[in-house]
């Protein structure tokens, strides 16, 4: 299953964390897992062409890949529509593939 834990402070989005495997097919052949990593990479990219420094960006990949995105300090409109737009991308791949990937959304 691949988790992604989205933290808010107001309605603003402060960190995004993806973790995980899908596992819904064979490695190499799973759609899921490369829907996720398409529109987090984009995400990535994005934040970092366009908003370079307003966060901290991390990827670990391997048996246990993480993508952790860290807003720093500070409102920046074009980061929030940036990840608004990620977070309603991969809710609607979750409401298709709900067995396979699951969001949390947590207010601090």
């Amino acid at each position: 299953m691949i988790n992604i834990s989205v933290s808010f402070k107001d309605d603003h989005i402060v960190r995004m964390t993806v973790k995980g495997h899908a596992q819904s097919a064979r490695k190499g052949e799973d759609l899921v897992c490369a829907s996720v990593s398409s529109i987090t990479t984009g995400a990535l990219n994005a934040l970092d062409i366009l908003v370079h420094d307003a966060c901290e960006l991390k990827l670990t990949k391997g048996n246990d890949p993480v993508i952790d995105i860290i807003v720093k300090e500070g409102t920046n409109t074009d980061v929030q529509h940036i990840l608004k737009a990620v977070l309603i991308q991969l809710k609607t791949l979750a409401v298709a593939q709900e067995k396979y990937v699951h969001i949390q959304e947590v207010q601090l």
